[in-house]
């Protein structure tokens, strides 16, 4: 079942490549919330855990994005 949904997966490059921007942004320009529910990890003002996280996958989902235009 799980190679099924790989392969899946692995032909819809392009649907993987735009989830993964919108919840990127999402989580970047999202206020932050405790991990979980429970862990509070520090923050520098308003940049945390979660804004370096979403604008990782922001920047992944980007780049794919264009690969996949190619």
């Amino acid at each position: 079942m799980i190679d099924k949904i790989c392969k899946t997966v692995a032909d819809k490059k392009m649907l993987c490549a735009v989830l993964t921007t919108v919840g990127g942004l999402h989580m970047a320009l999202s206020e932050s919330q405790p991990v979980l529910g429970r862990i509070d990890l520090p923050s520098l003002g308003w940049f945390s855990v979660q804004h370096t996280l979403g604008l990782a996958l922001t920047v992944c989902g980007v780049c794919c994005i264009v690969e996949c235009r190619k």
